[in-house]
């Protein structure tokens, strides 16, 4: 699909050599990380490091008389990997075949993600290991919630493997109930992931949300990997007939409202039309009370991208509901079915702490790292992630605040680590 849109995927690839490598003979991936990009280039290119280095420890030679399992050495042995993965050098062109890989992979996936998630992770096998999945799942840092309620799926069922056709017929209800439970602003704003990643090559522009544009092209191939062949249909009888080349996200929503009504003069109204009135919302509209009352902070303008989607993740109790059209109901913990709110776990004074000694003082950082938290629904991906933000911040994990703010976070998957504690 990459040669429909190559005049875009090159100058996204010019504005990441720009902001990157640049003429230099190479470059670390820890720069390539610190660099103002869109989190999904980031995300392709740490996620190929760690699959490279997994590809390395397969085939590597350990004695049976060495205690490679002992937890201790397997804890230097994650922070050495990550130590490797941080600082490994792409030479020029290495660095430029990757980009050019990342940037269709990632095209492909925002513009049509069932297609692209079944052919990524399948290949031209029948059935893989849910490990592989897993690993595959972290190139993929837009549309959250195939992610989070893939990995729910196989912990729930403990699934060693999946099958192609177990996998199309999850990923194809997931969106059926996504369709279903979303109104059509709300489905012109799904789209928002492709305006964010072609906008990637261009400096930052405030503007309204409903007067972002999508090539139409990339609007039909969304919709219709949806399997919503009629709105599919109506954007083809604009572009062939019309000349359209691209859509407003206001213009989107009004023909995905003609098209589910059959009123040819339905208008519809976006959360920005009447500020003063309507809060503003969600693309995927899963928020809590407690979620929309917190307030935006605005960013700095010299970061375009934050290191995660905007979007809010779907919230627990969400996730449950839609879990409902595939098997059993999940359940997230005991208490309130759901996972905590990270932001609800830190003082004032804790906070100041943590983003001066954590976060270089970089308030920003910090929220963004907690979100990407407040993202993750198993200890294990966190603690990955922790572990990697030390080494990214150049932070002793072992440090008086380090230590607080891990236990802090692990309250929020293990929140009987807590109560034992306090018992003890």
């Amino acid at each position: 699909m990459g040669y429909i849109f190559e005049s875009e995927i090159e100058l996204i690839m010019n504005g990441v050599r720009a902001r990157t490598i640049g003429e230099a003979e190479s470059i670390r991936l820890r720069d390539i990380l610190h660099a103002d990009l869109h989190p999904a280039l980031k995300a392709y290119f740490r996620a190929r490091v760690w699959q490279l280095l997994h590809q390395e420890r397969q085939t590597e030679v350990r004695s049976k008389r060495l205690p490679y399992g002992l937890p201790e050495i397997m804890r230097l042995l994650e922070q050495t990997d990550i130590l490797l993965v941080y600082n490994y050098v792409f030479g020029q062109h290495d660095f430029t075949l990757m980009l050019d890989h990342a940037v269709h992979f990632q095209f492909n996936f925002l513009c049509r993600p069932q297609w692209t998630l079944l052919n990524f992770i399948f290949e031209n096998q029948r059935r893989r290991p849910t490990s592989d999945i897993r690993r595959k799942l972290e190139y993929c840092v837009d549309y959250a919630y195939y992610a989070e309620i893939i990995k729910r799926y196989i912990d729930e069922r403990g699934l060693a493997e999946l099958t192609y056709e177990e996998f199309s017929d999850l990923l194809e209800k997931l969106d059926q109930e996504i369709v279903a439970r979303h109104s059509s602003v709300e489905l012109a704003l799904m789209t928002r992931p492709i305006v964010r990643f072609i906008d990637s090559a261009m400096e930052h522009v405030e503007r309204p949300i409903a007067d972002a544009t999508i090539p139409v092209n990339a609007a039909i191939v969304f919709f219709e990997d949806k399997k919503l062949n009629d709105i599919k249909e109506r954007l083809e009888a604009e572009r062939d007939g019309n000349a359209v080349t691209e859509v407003s996200l206001r213009q989107l929503a009004n023909i995905i409202e003609m098209v589910r009504t059959g009123d040819f003069s339905a208008e519809v109204v976006f959360p920005d039309d009447h500020p003063e009135e309507t809060p503003p919302v969600a693309p995927l509209a899963e928020v809590t009370p407690e979620i929309e009352a917190q307030p935006q902070k605005p960013k700095p303008p010299v970061r375009i991208f934050s290191d995660f989607e905007e979007d809010r993740p779907i919230v627990a109790s969400e996730v449950a509901r839609i879990q409902e059209t595939v098997g059993d109901p999940i359940i997230l913990d005991d208490s309130a079915g759901m996972l905590v709110n990270l932001q609800s776990l830190f003082s004032p004074s804790e906070e100041k702490t943590f983003i001066k000694k954590l976060f270089n003082k970089d308030e920003l950082l910090f929220r963004e790292a907690l979100d990407h938290l407040n993202m993750m629904v198993d200890w294990r991906d966190a603690s990955k992630y922790l572990q990697e933000m030390y080494i990214t911040n150049d932070v002793d994990p072992f440090s008086e605040e380090a230590i607080l703010f891990t236990d802090k976070v692990q309250r929020r998957f293990l929140p009987t680590v807590e109560g034992s504690q306090e018992s003890a």
